[in-house]
């Protein structure tokens, strides 16, 4: 009987560590879809009048006009299919490890080429923002991606 108690005891404790080890993971995913959320509605509210009104009212050739208009709507859905890929990520622990990887080194590499382009263009890191905004959520996503054990051996 002792035996029986104490191996329940052993599983019940390993499930709790388990939980709470995939519980951190989640919240960070969920943080950053949060923010990325934020910014989508930012981006949506802000941009039109910001970027794409000028853009509108200015002489250029139609073709560069709507590859702009283009982009800055692929921008829009990025952030959204990024968003919800972090909520499929946080409660699908098989796939958290493999999309918050992806997530995460994207939105790092958006960060590198904002901030490229921010020095290019304007000399200084706050010509463009957008690093700042994509470094913090890919260092998450990415920080997600590593506290996470594979499925495989977290059963074990």
């Amino acid at each position: 009987m002792e035996g029986r108690l104490a191996m329940k005891t052993t599983v019940e404790n390993r499930v709790q560590e388990t939980s709470t080890r995939w519980r951190a993971p989640r919240y960070w995913l969920l943080g950053a879809a949060a923010v990325s959320c934020w910014a989508l509605s930012y981006h949506l509210a802000a941009g039109p009048g910001e970027v794409l009104a000028p853009l509108y009212a200015a002489d250029l050739p139609v073709e560069a006009v709507s590859t702009v208009d283009l982009f800055f709507y692929q921008l829009a859905a990025l952030v959204a299919g990024g968003a919800v890929g972090m909520v499929v990520a946080a409660f699908r622990t098989e796939w958290r490890k493999p999309l918050a990887w992806f997530i995460g080194t994207h939105y790092l590499a958006i960060s590198a080429v904002s901030l490229g382009f921010s020095f290019a263009w304007f000399g200084d890191p706050f010509g463009l923002i957008q690093w700042a905004v994509f470094s913090p959520l890919a260092l998450i996503t990415i920080l997600a991606a590593r506290s996470t054990k594979s499925p495989a051996t977290a059963r074990d």
